[in-house]
């Protein structure tokens, strides 16, 4: 069941034959948030208006989603030729919808117990997309994909920098949520503006915890990946040890040596 689903949402996400509606360079409405000039489409609206429902019980996840687009947006205008090559509404639902998958709500409509929280987070966005009035108008499947890719792909290294710039930058704004100093792309009194009106101050606590509960709720999907580590140090009784891909070559290992004992290659 889980690989059938995981097919059927990349059916959805994407075809080489479909032709782009990038609406990359479009004159689009505009408002501004925290000071920063933004994207300002119903489909953008209804994006912020579904990530507030984190706010009573995850907050910090709220403010991660909204510091991740207005990061982002306002790279884009320290630099109009970067912006004109950027599909600004993908851009701003991609990395505002890109963490559904750390909803912790008892009734989530978003988290599965089947799939990592990248997938889940990806799979969400292709449904909140298509179920929007305005998706049959002004997106296609290409769009979609750059959207899936850029959340799908969040914590995988080096795959996504040969993806398209819309799914790279996705991803390149979240990043900036991370440590470090602060990036040359951004003005500080845009950090400062953004900070301002959605601070971080309880991020990595939010992360840390929610990282735990996936451990904690969901094993079966953290095992080979990076949140193993937080079930391994925070999760009474978790053990990865039997789930791993190593577990399985080793086991295979073992079985080829006591088959054919002293053989070499």
């Amino acid at each position: 069941m889980k690989v059938a689903t995981i097919v059927s949402a990349l059916a959805l996400a994407g075809s080489a034959l479909a032709a782009p509606s990038s609406k990359a360079g479009k004159k689009l409405p505009t408002t501004k948030i925290a000071n920063i000039e933004v994207v300002d489409t119903q489909l953008v609206r209804d994006a912020i208006a579904e990530v507030k429902k984190f706010i009573p019980l995850q907050p910090y996840l709220y403010n991660h989603v909204m510091r991740s687009w207005l990061f982002g947006a306002a790279a884009f205008n320290n630099n109009a030729t970067l912006k004109a090559q950027i599909d600004l509404e993908a851009h701003a639902v991609g990395t505002l919808l890109h963490d559904l998958g750390w909803d912790m709500r008892p009734d989530s409509p978003w988290v599965t117990k089947l799939h990592r929280f990248e997938v889940d987070g990806g799979v969400g966005a292709m449904k909140f997309i298509n179920d929007h009035p305005c998706s049959k108008k002004d997106w296609d499947e290409t769009r979609i994909g750059w959207v899936y890719d850029g959340i799908a792909l969040q914590a995988i290294s080096d795959i996504p920098d040969f993806k398209s710039i819309q799914t790279q930058w996705i991803i390149k704004s979240v990043g900036f949520e991370f440590p470090g100093p602060r990036s040359p792309l951004i003005k500080d009194a845009d950090y400062d503006s953004i900070l301002g009106e959605f601070p971080n101050d309880t991020l990595f606590r939010g992360t840390n915890a929610t990282f735990t509960w996936f451990a904690a709720t969901k094993a079966d999907t953290v095992y080979n990946t990076f949140i193993q580590d937080f079930g391994t140090a925070y999760v009474p009784g978790f053990n990865a040890t039997g789930h791993r891909l190593f577990d399985v070559i080793q086991s295979g290992l073992q079985g080829e040596l006591a088959a054919h004992p002293g053989s070499t290659f």
